[in-house]
């Protein structure tokens, strides 16, 4: 029995809208993707291989290569003599995307149409055989074998009495490399890649609060691509910042005009960083990877604080981490697991205390008892995993998954240290004061100018008024010579200076128990102008 196959005008525009058109090169040779290298800027490198038989081969040219990135190779016994790209007609096989596609699809078939005829918009119904499609009106073969001549905008029904066809060829121009051998080859594999843009990976962060000391980190990777369709390839994932100095500069290789006297070779500032540059001998393919898990994860209620990791390996001054055979759908996002690690912390709460009397210029000291200075409490976490961290936000709750704080993780090398800041402290107070202890009656020449050193004790005035003990780091920046701190605290001066006064600074790190007070000093020389 035969299938039938009715469109209604309302049905059209549907047809229109949910066809999407897809191509693939009917005169090319087919090239499959092995390998995808994602950085974070943008752009990717990607590589494809072939068979090939003959004496010629024809690839298509991407549309966006970067500059000197494109690259095709073979084996040593098989060399290839010249590469000629050009523009060149294909044919393209597509899927139907309006009704005219439709019609030119299923040619040949039979097909009843019903439209409208004349001023009065009289209903007719032709059969025939469907024979082509001219300036928009169908043509038709009665069985009689005359044709009829139907104005698209006429029609309200169309059906077949057979089987339809949603796919057709049809002629299309496009950018060709064709790749000439010194010998007539038979399956041989050709090997093409090149960088472009569209494809980017964008990494973030997620902490939960443990238990004391330590803190589970995972990291997840979303991919963004808005290339080309890559099915079931070595997808790789890269940190760190090689150089790229043409940035997005297009290689000319992909544009049909002449390129004139810049030679192609004219520097793109915008992304000279995050990319890779191309190797000159066919690339070593990574082995396939997967994730593998050790958990013991029993519902929301359960332990979240598994621990997994993608298999990575540092190559040159970049990491690689390997998500093992992918499939990225164009004009998708999609996210993958790349780590969760347990990983150790410090709680440090730190506070910045800047040259607020700046008697260097004022030469005086303003008594101000309400001036407190801001406390922020950060975890501290040290990189223990086998891997860096690369930068990116960072979400933390703490051990119910309440909200804590959202901050950045920086680049982090294994071994080291980053802070992630929390919020301000308001239950630790900080406040100080100075006092002028002395006035030298010796007077300093400096550029024509006389100068006399005035000596400052400043005290800082530290209040926990939380019940747990914690380790308040302290900074003080003076613009003046430090000489003298309490408590074990570290002056830092510059090697060299130009001026009469330095900046230099002190720090501490005091340990202060629940609801205690504490002061620490610290003392410093200043230079002031004393006139003429």
């Amino acid at each position: 029995m035969n299938k039938k196959f009715i469109i209604s005008l309302t049905t059209v525009l549907g047809i229109v809208g949910s066809f999407i058109y897809q191509s693939a090169f009917a005169q090319t040779n087919e090239l499959k993707a092995l390998q995808v290298n994602i950085f974070k800027n943008g752009t990717y490198f990607i590589a494809k291989e072939a068979k090939a038989s003959g004496d010629v081969a024809k690839f298509p040219v991407p549309p966006s290569p970067l500059q000197s990135t494109y690259w095709i190779y073979t084996t040593k016994d098989n060399k290839i003599n010249r590469i000629d790209v050009l523009t060149d007609t294909v044919k393209v096989s597509k899927k139907t995307f309006s009704l005219n596609d439709y019609i030119i699809a299923n040619k040949g078939k039979q097909a009843t149409i019903t439209y409208t005829f004349g001023q009065n918009g009289t209903v007719r119904t032709a059969e025939g055989v469907i024979k082509d499609f001219l300036f928009n009106m169908l043509k038709l073969e009665s069985s009689s074998g005359l044709p009829l001549f139907i104005n698209m905008q006429n029609i309200l029904e169309f059906s077949l009495k057979e089987k339809e066809n949603l796919k057709f060829t049809t002629d299309s121009t496009m950018r060709i490399a064709k790749v000439y051998f010194k010998q007539t080859v038979t399956d041989e594999p050709i090997l093409l890649s090149y960088m472009s843009s569209g494809i980017q990976w964008l990494p973030s962060y997620s902490i939960r609060l443990s238990e004391a000391g330590k803190l589970q980190l995972e990291m997840k990777a979303l991919i963004e691509n808005y290339a080309e369709g890559i099915s079931n390839a070595d997808v790789v994932l890269t940190v760190g910042k090689p150089q790229m100095l043409y940035g997005t500069t297009i290689d000319p290789i992909a544009n049909d005009y002449f390129t004139g006297g810049t030679g192609g070779y004219t520097v793109n500032p915008v992304y000279n960083y995050g990319a890779m540059s191309q190797q000159s001998a066919p690339m070593m393919m990574y082995d396939n990877s997967a994730v593998s898990e050790e958990k013991s994860y029993d519902g929301y209620a359960g332990d979240l604080n598994y621990t997994y990791n993608t298999e990575g390996e540092k190559t040159n001054d970049l990491y690689i981490y390997k998500l093992g055979k992918v499939s990225l759908p164009k004009n998708t996002k999609s996210s993958f697991s790349i780590f969760s690690s347990t990983i150790p912390y410090e709680d440090l709460y730190e506070v910045n205390i800047n040259d607020y009397v700046n008697f260097y210029s004022t030469q005086s000291i303003q008594k101000n008892d309400g001036r407190y200075f801001d406390v922020y409490h950060s975890l501290r976490i040290t990189n223990s995993t086998n891997f860096p961290f690369t930068t990116a936000p960072v979400f933390v709750q703490d051990e119910k998954l309440n909200p804590l704080a959202q901050d950045q993780i920086k680049y982090t090398p294994k071994g080291s240290k980053v802070k992630v800041q929390l919020s301000k402290a308001v239950d630790v107070q900080v406040k100080g004061d100075e006092t002028e202890l002395s006035r030298s009656d010796n007077l300093k020449k400096f550029n024509n100018a006389q100068y006399r050193k005035v000596t400052i004790k400043g005290t800082v005035h530290l209040e926990n008024l939380q019940d747990k003990n914690i380790t308040l780091n302290v900074t003080k920046a003076i613009m003046g010579e430090i000489t003298e701190v309490s408590d074990s605290g570290v002056i830092t001066k510059p090697g060299k200076f130009t001026g009469l006064n330095p900046n230099t600074s002190s720090e501490w790190n005091i340990e202060l128990s629940g609801n205690q007070k504490k002061d620490i000093t610290y003392t410093y020389d200043v230079w002031i102008y004393a006139g003429n």
